[in-house]
């Protein structure tokens, strides 16, 4: 189950968003090896975690958290215009109708039929959906070469902005996705969502 916070939302629910920050903490400092903050020592949190920002988190049956990612609207302050801006300096996104996506994680051991797991399907589908229900046109994020296959295997077919090679992490890419009515049904098609989404209905 998909639920979205905004970051004005942080003290009222101190437990959903500490749980949040360690599970950043442990996928982008402790798996990833990147050069994030991490604060007390166990949470990432950075600059851009404002009170406007937008957060997607997804829970299990269980009610715990297994997954989530950031929505930054490109009018304020955001990563393409920050960290990134050195390896993309030609590129500088700023419209209401384009949103980034930053710091997507998923600890989720469901799988579904596409191989993926069932968060970051989950995730996907909320990214599209939060899009549409927003006005948003495009959502672009920054992501390495080993997401592109995820994206595609989730039905995501996006326009490369830019690519970079780093030297500790590979291929680097911005990438552009359209939102609209068929990417809602492209994802849910191709991650098995639509089955389940009809048989809860019904």
């Amino acid at each position: 189950m998909i639920s979205q916070f905004e970051g004005y939302q942080r003290t009222d629910n101190r437990a959903i968003f500490d749980e949040m920050f360690a599970q950043r903490k442990r996928t982008f400092h402790d798996e990833k090896g990147w050069d994030v903050q991490v604060v007390d020592g166990k949470y990432e949190i950075d600059s851009y975690d404002r009170d406007e920002t937008v957060y997607l988190i997804d829970f299990d049956d269980q009610g715990r958290q297994v997954g989530s990612i950031r929505l930054l609207s490109t009018i304020g302050d955001h990563m393409m215009r920050g960290p990134f801006r050195s390896m993309f300096p030609d590129i500088d996104f700023r419209s209401p109708l384009i949103w980034e996506a930053t710091r997507f994680t998923v600890c989720d051991p469901r799988v579904q039929p596409n191989g993926v797991s069932t968060a970051a399907c989950e995730i996907l589908l909320a990214m599209c959906r939060f899009g549409l229900e927003h006005g948003a046109a495009q959502i672009t994020a920054v992501y390495d070469a080993p997401m592109s296959r995820f994206y595609r295997r989730c039905g995501l077919h996006n326009r490369i902005a830019g690519k970079f090679q780093t030297e500790h992490h590979g291929m680097i890419y911005v990438g552009l996705w359209d939102i609209s009515r068929d990417l809602e049904a492209r994802i849910l098609r191709a991650t098995g969502l639509e089955t389940q989404v009809e048989s809860h209905a019904a």
